[in-house]
């Protein structure tokens, strides 16, 4: 009996030990705005400038100026030749140049949502690294306890089995156990360094930051400050003003400046002129295809809104549902795991001094440490679903 309570208070000790999850010493001070900075900076070097394009716009000329020239030969002794020069100048409208106004606008707006569209992917990608790396890393640090449960056991049934105190039984069944403990800690560590690295090429940072965890959600879901749907709203309100900017209201107005000479045997004459040639843009006047263009592209764009409204909302009920299981589940496997301390202690204290005993003792002990960590991953993706509710509405890190 002596036996059984020496390994049940070894198992007790370590156990109690195992109820901490400390970090494994590779974690970082930096914060997840500095992980997504660097994300942000180590990414964005290969990106074309978005204002440069081959196109140059003018504030006031439509079109490029043309250029004219005609001469005109008369057949008779004392006719009359005409040579004419003229420039040709398609001036914008006032309604030209307010869409040219709006889609400037529009240009810089598009640019700093898809900057944000592009920060709150990077973030995404961080966030999943990062989670991850922490669940299986603390999945890792489990098995650590069981294996240094197992070791300092196996030194201890060794010695009692080279005592002639204990059968080769639960030698066998301590190294048994002790094989697949590392075996799972093998696969645990190379999925967290799988998940490091990951991070590593996101950030060109070696080690996740300590702390991971996101504030939590306060308000009502808003997903009009998605970028996804900002941009779907504002590629709509560009292709707007660019249909209305090629409607019969923004036609150019047309300024011509015309030199004539007219030369004649009798005498010669050099006439100047200037001609305006503007639009009656107040009827507004369209062709059918500017009116199936701009109703097939209405039709797209709500279609389109509608889908994605629809996703982000499905996503969001989706995490919203498992933050509630997460949360009941984890009141369950506190208590279970509580439950579970509470058996091991009563389990030293009825068994008796036999291999059945040593056995179930020790299966007892695996199973609080199970138990322990079942509560601690369901913790973490508590955290997790956090994070990804908060990447769902799309807030960034």
């Amino acid at each position: 009996m002596a036996t059984i309570f020496r390994l049940g208070a070894i198992l007790l000790a370590i156990v109690a030990s195992a109820s901490a999850t400390a970090s494994s010493g590779t974690l970082s001070q930096l914060s997840l705005a500095d992980a997504i900075s660097a994300a942000e900076q180590r990414h964005s070097s290969g990106m074309p400038p978005v204002g440069d394009t081959p196109y140059q716009s003018s504030t006031w000329l439509a079109a490029l100026p043309s250029v004219g020239i005609s001469y005109l030969g008369s057949d008779e002794n004392q006719g009359t030749d005409e040579t004419e020069l003229s420039l040709n100048l398609p001036i914008k409208s006032a309604a030209g140049r307010k869409y040219d106004k709006e889609l400037r606008l529009l240009a810089e707006q598009i640019e700093a949502t898809e900057a944000q569209r592009r920060r709150l992917y990077l973030s995404g990608l961080v966030r999943e690294a990062l989670w991850s790396h922490r669940i299986v890393e603390t999945r890792g640090q489990f098995s650590e306890k069981k294996i240094a449960l197992l070791e300092e056991l196996l030194l201890r049934q060794q010695a009692l089995f080279e005592a002639r105190s204990a059968s080769r039984y639960s030698l066998l069944l301590i190294q048994q156990e002790l094989t697949e403990a590392q075996i799972t800690l093998q696969a645990f560590q190379w999925e967290a360094k799988s998940w490091q690295r990951r991070f590593q090429d996101l950030t060109g940072i070696a080690s996740p930051p300590a702390d991971i965890a996101e504030a939590a959600l306060s308000a009502k879901p808003d997903y009009s400050q998605h970028p996804q749907l900002q941009l779907l709203d504002l590629g709509w309100r560009r292709q707007q003003a660019v249909i209305a900017a090629g409607s019969s209201s923004s036609e150019p107005w047309t300024v011509a400046l015309t030199a004539k000479q007219l030369d004649n045997p009798q005498f010669d004459e050099n006439q100047y002129g200037l001609a305006v040639d503007i639009p009656l843009s107040v009827f507004d006047i369209s062709s059918e295809s500017s009116r199936a263009d701009w109703q097939a592209a209405s039709r797209s764009y709500w279609q389109s809104r509608d889908e994605l409204q629809l996703t982000l909302m499905q996503r969001r009920e989706s995490l919203a549902g498992e933050a509630a299981h997460l949360l009941r589940q984890q009141a369950l496997m506190e208590e279970s795991a509580k439950i579970s301390g509470q058996l091991l202690t009563e389990t030293r204290s009825l068994l008796g001094e036999n291999e059945l005993a040593r056995e179930i003792l020790l299966r007892r002990t695996l199973n609080d440490i199970d138990k322990r960590a079942d509560a601690a991953i369901n913790k973490l993706r508590t955290g997790q679903n956090l994070a990804m509710t908060r990447q769902a509405l799309g807030i960034p890190l």
